[in-house]
């Protein structure tokens, strides 16, 4: 069969995409994982072409050399450098949650662009779980938040963590911490964007308990923010807030070029 060669226009959006350790670029040979992806579920054969993201920010574009029982070969053809992540690194820190609703949570957070999900029990949170249960969901999670990178074409996977205290998790978060709040006389999310890092803090369900609030608040430093009108569901709370430090980013970094080019 002949080589079917990749055209120049094709970008990392248009392509497979498949985040890989560094050292499979020098092996040739796709993880068995990917190859059965590759072969079964998207039916590749040999010339085709795919994206491979090594977790650094470049995007190694590959022609399939050969695909032969459980191997799949490939050649590097090229690359480039991804510019799809935030300008910000987010952490979200999410009350935890029944296992559907903390699934959405990964997969909404990832498209959006979050840096890191850690995910603890909050005073009001439904789910306790024992570590080897821990353990076994924050895999699954890890998964989860992997694949949904790959087809939302981010240049980076976001990590995923499930805590077992609340306040070492909130420790953990960088400033400022925003915390998503309901109670009047908060300020809007836009007034407090920090143009570095910041966190994004969810609670369960039936929101935080009004200690608990309060020593976020007083103790740790937490700054109570608004999304808006609009009271939304607690795995869909950050999403939105995504959504909004996006938007409102884009449109700060833009300012500075429409300024100039109207001087």
């Amino acid at each position: 069969m002949g080589r079917r060669r990749i055209s120049q226009e094709l970008s990392a959006r248009a392509l497979p995409r498949f985040f890989i350790a560094p050292e499979v670029l020098s092996s040739g040979v796709l993880p068995p994982e990917v190859a059965h992806q590759v072969r079964h579920v998207l039916r590749l054969r040999e010339g085709d072409a795919l994206c491979l993201l090594d977790g650094t920010g470049w995007a190694h574009y590959a022609r399939l050399k050969s695909c032969v029982g459980r191997a799949a070969r490939f050649e590097l053809v090229g690359r480039e450098q991804l510019t799809t992540e935030l300008p910000v690194v987010v952490v979200v820190l999410q009350a935890l949650v029944r296992n559907e609703k903390a699934e959405q949570v990964v997969r909404l957070c990832t498209a959006a662009g979050a840096r890191q999900l850690l995910f603890a029990p909050s005073e009001r949170s439904l789910m306790e779980w024992s570590d080897a249960k821990r353990l076994a969901r924050q895999q699954r999670w890890q998964a989860i938040a992997r694949e949904e990178a790959e087809l939302a074409c981010r240049a980076l996977c976001p990590t995923v963590e499930i805590l077992s205290d609340w306040w070492s998790a909130i420790e953990q978060l960088p400033e400022p911490r925003l915390l998503l709040d309901e109670w009047g006389g908060v300020c809007p999310l836009g007034e407090a964007i920090d143009t570095n890092a910041l966190s994004l803090i969810v609670g369960p369900e039936g929101g935080f308990a009004l200690r608990e609030r309060e020593r976020m608040i007083q103790q740790y430093g937490c700054m109570p923010v608004s999304l808006g009108v609009r009271v939304l569901r607690t795995e869909t709370a950050a999403f939105y807030a995504l959504a909004q430090i996006e938007a409102i980013l884009t449109r700060l970094l833009r300012q500075p070029h429409e300024n100039s080019t109207t001087d």
